[in-house]
């Protein structure tokens, strides 16, 4: 529609202001009188329509270049990048005592020396009561004392979730984490980054 009107006007503007149909005045002739201009009449349907146009393309343009300038500014601030499901910041270690486990061998070492200590005590039936009195309170020293020596301390530690919640890893050694250390979070393992 907007092609049509175009070129119909361009053949409008043509016939109205294009070469003269008459042949040529001879260059000797005196020249013609000059008639006094007629008065304007007021723009014709034509100027109106060309002026309507006009205003329109410049419509189009505008929001031409607002849509382009929407596109720029779309290209040149890429969204945020998901939260890492995996990742955190360390909200607290605590450090927990895990009890050893107690083995057949501070068992036997207890009763032994329990043993020998008993049998010191006593006559007769007497001494062999104190052996056994002294190998069972042996046996039981001696689990406690292996429970103690292979004891261990572990580290809980809070993680505040990127992407929301807080879970605990239990680990260790906490290798130079601190409350407010960013990692992450591979099973039961911390690594920092």
């Amino acid at each position: 529609m907007f092609k049509k009107t175009l070129v119909m006007i361009s053949f409008v503007t043509l016939a109205a202001c294009g070469p003269s149909q008459q042949p040529p005045a001879d260059q000797t002739a005196a020249p013609a009188p000059v008639a006094a201009a007629p008065a304007p009449a007021g723009p014709s349907a034509n100027d109106e329509e060309l002026a309507r146009i006009k205003a329109e393309q410049r419509k189009l343009q505008r929001q031409q270049n607002e849509l382009a300038a929407q596109q720029q500014q779309a290209a040149a601030a890429p969204p945020p990048p998901p939260p890492c499901q995996d990742c955190g910041v360390v909200a607290s270690i605590t450090p927990v005592k895990q009890a050893g486990q107690a083995g057949l061998l501070g068992g036997l070492g207890g009763a032994a020396v329990g043993g020998l200590a008993g049998n010191q005590f006593g006559k007769g039936k007497g001494k062999t009561a104190m052996t056994v009195v002294g190998v069972l309170g042996g046996a039981l020293a001696g689990a406690e004392t292996q429970k103690a020596l292979t004891s261990t301390t572990v580290y809980q530690v809070a993680v505040n979730m990127e992407a929301g919640g807080q879970r605990t890893v239990t680990i260790s050694s906490v290798n130079g984490l601190a409350p407010g250390s960013r990692v992450h979070v591979d099973g039961n393992n911390l690594q920092p980054y």
